[in-house]
């Protein structure tokens, strides 16, 4: 009697594990097969990418594409983690290690895409040949902007700085040699598009450019971005062989994608190609 119930209780239980382990890899399969994308967009001028390209290419391939708003990368980020929305496209890798390791996640990185550096511009002067003794160059304030925009008036051979200092923190007393004499107005990056006509030139953030609505023919010389400063689009790791995330990945690397960054007079002239 103990035998045939103890056989009982075990064929009954291997019932539910079976059972329990098919519907596991049925969500599974299905979540790699989904045919609906939902898209976290925080903050960002980069979503212009998403709303007027890779949204309508990814409806032609049949799938529905559901944007979401939010507030803050960080909102988004969760929003990932908990699984409401399947990628989203604002951060960098940089960002997200950090992010990671704060949080104890495991996002990942599917595809490097077009992003908005930082530049030179200016609405009185057309290149950088026009650079002259005492002119004045606005920066950002804060400590990482300012970093960049030192870096990148190095590599305009405009200033030089001290060989030893770390790219993410350099400042104004880490210039060795400013051989035309150039005067640093620091501010605000939001500020700078408003002082842009009483300077020589400014560096600013593209995105604060943008949405300033400074002409892209105050544009001089972009930034060039390291890897781990372009943004991505982040989804979870156990998503990355899905169909969904491969199409998600091809539109974003896509010569229709170089067109529109080309093309699109809202997009062009402000977007970098990845280099990775």
């Amino acid at each position: 009697m103990k035998k045939s119930l103890y056989l009982s209780i075990l064929i009954f239980a291997g019932l539910c594990l079976f059972g329990c382990d098919k519907k596991t890899n049925k969500g599974i399969t299905n979540n790699l097969e989904k045919k609906e994308i939902i898209v976290g967009l925080p903050p960002s001028m980069h979503n212009i990418l998403m709303e007027r390209m890779v949204k309508p290419e990814l409806e032609k391939k049949g799938y529905t594409v559901v944007l979401v708003n939010f507030s803050s990368l960080r909102d988004s980020n969760t929003a990932l983690v908990e699984g409401s929305i399947d990628l989203n496209a604002a951060q960098h890798q940089a960002y997200l290690n950090v992010y990671n390791k704060e949080t104890n996640n495991d996002l990942v990185p599917l595809v490097h895409i077009p992003s908005i550096s930082a530049a030179l511009f200016s609405q009185t002067h057309h290149t950088i040949n026009d650079v002259s003794s005492e002119q004045i160059i606005a920066i950002p304030n804060d400590p990482s902007n300012t970093a960049r925009a030192l870096i990148l008036l190095q590599k305009l051979n405009w200033i030089k700085l001290k060989s030893d200092v770390q790219e993410g923190n350099v400042t104004l007393n880490d210039i060795v040699e400013n051989k035309y004499h150039l005067k640093f107005k620091t501010l605000l990056s939001e500020i700078i598009p408003r002082i842009l006509g009483e300077v020589d030139y400014a560096i600013m953030p593209g995105g604060v450019a943008w949405l300033s609505k400074v002409p892209v023919d105050n544009l001089i010389v972009q930034e060039e971005l390291s890897p781990d400063l372009e943004l991505m689009v982040v989804i979870k790791k156990e998503n990355l062989n899905s169909q969904w995330a491969k199409d998600v990945k091809q539109l974003y690397q896509s010569d229709v994608l170089k067109k529109f960054i080309k093309e699109d007079p809202q997009a062009k002239g402000r977007f970098i190609w990845p280099q990775q």
